[in-house]
C-alpha cells in the first residue's frame, strides 16, 4: 500500500524510474552479445600435444593416457574426455561450476608441462587453451584464392599475412589454415656418396644445424663504445644450401652439394580441401569466448575489402558457410513472432476492455519489462539468444495479465463512484498479494529448470532467468507506473469513459457475446456438478487415451531449424590414402548434385583427412580416410533443409 501511494504521489520519481529503465535497457540492447545459444560459463580447457607421424594407438598409449593421469590431478575436474589421432592428442577437461577459469587454465598448464618428461622423446610441449563448446563451430570459412600462386604459397599467405590481419578484428579467432600444402625444404641424400665418405644422415643434419643459425657471441668494446655482435648464417635462397660445409671423419670438409641436393617443395599431404570441386585453401573463423557471433561476423565482413586490398595482387577472399546468417534469421524470426503476439494482445485489449487509455497503460508495461529483462540479462552475464528470447516471449502473456487485472479492478472502483486516485489505490492494493503469489508460482515452476545440472541447465537456465526477470519487471511497473498513470488517465464514472463509434459498438457486441458465454458456462458447470461421476470418468478416459499418442511423438533434445546447411560425415576404408579418399569424395559430391537440384545448391565444401597441427582440435576427422562434406543451400530453395538432406 505504501509503495502504491508513493507512486501516485511522486509522478516524477516514477517517470525517472521508467526513463532510466528505457535508457539503460537500450544501452544494454546495443551492447549485449547476440548468439543462437547461451554463453558457456563452465570452466573448461583443452590440452593439445603433437608427435609428428605417431600412430593413433601409440598416441593413446604413450601420450594421452599419461597426460590424462596428470591433468586429472587438478582440483575441481568434473569431466575428462580425449581423442587420440595420428600424431595428435586432444584432451578436454571440464571443471566444476565456481572454479575460476584462469585458475583452471593455470593448473592444467602446469600439470601438462609437468608430464612432459614422461612423454616419448621429441614430443612437442603440450599447448593448453580455454575450451568453449559453443564456439567450436566456425562462424564461416574465408576461402583464399590466387591464380598466380601454388597451394604452398597460398597457404603461407593465409597462415602468415592473412591471419595477422584477421587478428586486428575484435572477437575474431583464426587459429588454423585448412587445405593447401605445407612448404618445406627437402634435402635428398646420395647414398653412394654418403657411403664413400663414411657419413650418416645425422652428420648431414648436424651440419645443416651448425651452418644455418643466428646467434650472438657477445659484445665488442671500442673505447667508450659498446656494440652487440651477431652471427647470421641463415641462407636466403635454396642454392646457398648446397655450399654449406659438412665435416667428415678425418677432419676434411665437403660441401652439401657433394653429398645431396636441396629442393623447395612441400610435405606429403595428409589433408585437402575442395570448394565446389576445386582444391582450395580456407581459414575457418571462430569467435572469442563471450564475443557476439553476429557482431564478430559483421565486423569481419566489413573489414574484408580492406584486408583483400592489402593482399598480393590477384588475391581474392570469399566468405562462405556464413553461420551468422542463420543466427540472424532465427533471432529476427523470434522477434517478429514476439511483436506479432504483442500486436494481437493490443488488439484484444482494445476490443475487450473498450478503453484506449487502459490499453495504453497496459501496453506501456510491455516494452519497459522487456528492456528491464535485457538489462538484467547483461548484468547477470547472459546473452540475447534463442533461449532467453523464448523465455521473454513466454512471459509476454503474464506481463500483460498483471497489468490488465489491476486496471480492470481500478475501473470497477471507478464504477463505484470513487475518484481516479482512490480507485487506483484500491484497485492495485487489493490485487497486490494475489498478483505477487501468481507471479511467484510461475517462477517456482521454472526453478527445477534453472537448477538442472549439465547440458540441460546450460541450455534452459537462461530461459528461466529471462522469465523471472520479465515477471519481476512486470511486478515493479504494475505497482508503480500503472497506478500512477491510472490515477491521471482514467476518468471517473459518468465522465465520458465509454467509447463511441465503431470501437464502442464493437466493444458492446463483444460484451454481449461474453455475457452469453458466461451464461452457457454456468449451465455447463451446473450439468457437470449433477453428473460429476460421469464427468470424472470422461476426463479419465480422455487422459488415458491421450497417452496412447505418446509413442508417435518425436523426441529430440533441441528443436531443429532450417539453417540452409547440410553436414555429412563420410568414412572410407581405414587404410585409404588421401588420393583414394578424394576420388570417393569426388564421386560423392557428384551424387549430391544429382540428388539435390542444382538451383538449390550454393556451395559444396569437403574437408578431407587430417593435418598434424592445431587443426586437429577443430575437425571431426581422425585420419586420411575421414571427410566432412558441407552443403550450403541457396536462400530460395525448392524444399526445406531437412527434406533435401533426407533424399
Amino acid at each position: 500500500m505504501a509503495l502504491i501511494k508513493f507512486a501516485i504521489d511522486n509522478f516524477y520519481a516514477v517517470f525517472v524510474l521508467a526513463l532510466l529503465t528505457c535508457v539503460l535497457g537500450v544501452v544494454a540492447l546495443l551492447t549485449i552479445p547476440v548468439d543462437i545459444l547461451p554463453a558457456f560459463n563452465t570452466p573448461a580447457v583443452q590440452v593439445l600435444t603433437y608427435f609428428q607421424g605417431m600412430p593413433s594407438s601409440s598416441v593413446e598409449r604413450t601420450i594421452t593416457n599419461r597426460l590424462e593421469r596428470w591433468v586429472n590431478q587438478a582440483p575441481g575436474v568434473s569431466q575428462l574426455e580425449s581423442r587420440s589421432l595420428t600424431g595428435v592428442s586432444v584432451i578436454r577437461a571440464t571443471f566444476r561450476d565456481g572454479t575460476n577459469p584462469n585458475t583452471a587454465l593455470t593448473l592444467a598448464n602446469s600439470l601438462a608441462l609437468g608430464a612432459l618428461p614422461t612423454l616419448p622423446p621429441n614430443t612437442l610441449p603440450p599447448v593448453v587453451l580455454p575450451f568453449d563448446p559453443t564456439a567450436t563451430v566456425p562462424l564461416g570459412l574465408l576461402v583464399v584464392r590466387n591464380q598466380s600462386m601454388d597451394e604452398a604459397q597460398i597457404k603461407d599467405l593465409a597462415r602468415i599475412t592473412l591471419r595477422n590481419r584477421l587478428g586486428g578484428i575484435p572477437g575474431v579467432v583464426s587459429p588454423v589454415v585448412v587445405g593447401g600444402k605445407d612448404r618445406t625444404i627437402m634435402v635428398y641424400l646420395d647414398r653412394d656418396r654418403m657411403l664413400a665418405r663414411n657419413l650418416a644422415p645425422t652428420d648431414v643434419a648436424k651440419g645443416l644445424q651448425d651452418g644455418n643459425l643466428v646467434t650472438s657471441p657477445g659484445n665488442a668494446y671500442f673505447g667508450k663504445r659498446q656494440l652487440a655482435l651477431e652471427i647470421d648464417s641463415m641462407v636466403e635462397n635454396i642454392s646457398e644450401l648446397n655450399d654449406l660445409p659438412i665435416r667428415i671423419p678425418g677432419g676434411q670438409v665437403v660441401s652439401l652439394g657433394d653429398l645431396a641436393h636441396a629442393e623447395d617443395t612441400s610435405f606429403i599431404q595428409t589433408s585437402r580441401v575442395r570448394v565446389n570441386g576445386q582444391q582450395q585453401v580456407y581459414v575457418p573463423i571462430y569467435r572469442q569466448g563471450g564475443a557476439s557471433s553476429l557482431g564478430v561476423a559483421t565486423a569481419l565482413k566489413k573489414a574484408l575489402p580492406e584486408i583483400e586490398a592489402a593482399m598480393p595482387e590477384g588475391t581474392t577472399l570469399e566468405w562462405v558457410m556464413d553461420q551468422s546468417e542463420g543466427i540472424r534469421k532465427s533471432i529476427v524470426s523470434l522477434i517478429e513472432e514476439g511483436f506479432l503476439g504483442a500486436l494481437l494482445i493490443a488488439v484484444l485489449i482494445v476490443l475487450f476492455l473498450g478503453s484506449l487509455s487502459m490499453t495504453g497503460i497496459a501496453l506501456l508495461v510491455l516494452p519497459l519489462a522487456v528492456l528491464f529483462t535485457i538489462l538484467g540479462l547483461q548484468v547477470t552475464g547472459n546473452t540475447i539468444n534463442a533461449m532467453t528470447l523464448g523465455g521473454l516471449f513466454l512471459a509476454i502473456g503474464p506481463l500483460i495479465d498483471n497489468a490488465i487485472v489491476v486496471l480492470e479492478n481500478t475501473q470497477r472502483h471507478l464504477g463505484l463512484g470513487k475518484s481516479p486516485r482512490d480507485a487506483a489505490t484500491a484497485g492495485v492494493s487489493e490485487l497486490m498479494l494475489p498478483v505477487l503469489v501468481a507471479t511467484l508460482a510461475l517462477m517456482v515452476v521454472l526453478a527445477p529448470v534453472a537448477l538442472t545440472p549439465g547440458v540441460g541447465g546450460f541450455l534452459y537456465r537462461p530461459l528461466a532467468i529471462s522469465v523471472a526477470l520479465a515477471l519481476t519487471g512486470s511486478l515493479l511497473f504494475c505497482w508503480t507506473l500503472v497506478p500512477m498513470l491510472a490515477s491521471r488517465w482514467m476518468k471517473p464514472a459518468g465522465h465520458g469513459t465509454g467509447q463511441r463509434g465503431l470501437l464502442g459498438r464493437t466493444h458492446h457486441v463483444i460484451e454481449g457475446f461474453l455475457d452469453k458465454l458466461t451464461d452457457l458456462y454456468g449451465v455447463a458447470l451446473g450439468s457437470a456438478f449433477r453428473w460429476r461421476w460421469g464427468m470424472l470418468a470422461g476426463v479419465l478416459v480422455l487422459s488415458l487415451s491421450s497417452l496412447a499418442l505418446l509413442p508417435g511423438i518425436g523426441r529430440e533434445f533441441f528443436p531443429g531449424a532450417d539453417s540452409g546447411q547440410i553436414s555429412i560425415s563420410v568414412q572410407a576404408p581405414s587404410d585409404s590414402r588421401l588420393d583414394a579418399t578424394e576420388q570417393r569424395i569426388e564421386a560423392f559430391e557428384e551424387l549430391i548434385r544429382k540428388t539435390i537440384p542444382a538451383s538449390d545448391i550454393r556451395l559444396i565444401v569437403s574437408e578431407i583427412g587430417l593435418t598434424t597441427d592445431w587443426s586437429a582440435a577443430y575437425t571431426e576427422n581422425s585420419g586420411q580416410m575421414d571427410t566432412v562434406v558441407r552443403v550450403q543451400l541457396n536462400e530460395k530453395r525448392s524444399d526445406t533443409t531437412a527434406r533435401l538432406a533426407s533424399r
